[in-house]
């Protein structure tokens, strides 16, 4: 199944770093129905990845 995002627009919640990222989670973001989380790379919070700010 071919992904159509590319990178995800991320903004932490605890330190609010901002950061695009661009790994292999982004495969999972449109089929899952839980919300997919990424460790922010400051403080390793687990941030969850919103549709509307993938690209």
């Amino acid at each position: 199944m071919e992904c159509q995002y590319t990178s995800c627009y991320v903004t932490c919640h605890r330190c609010s770093h901002a950061w695009t990222y661009m790994g292999i989670r982004l495969r999972s973001l449109q089929r899952s129905k839980k919300p997919v989380t990424v460790g922010c790379p400051r403080c390793h919070a687990k941030v969850a990845m919103q549709i509307k700010e993938a690209r």
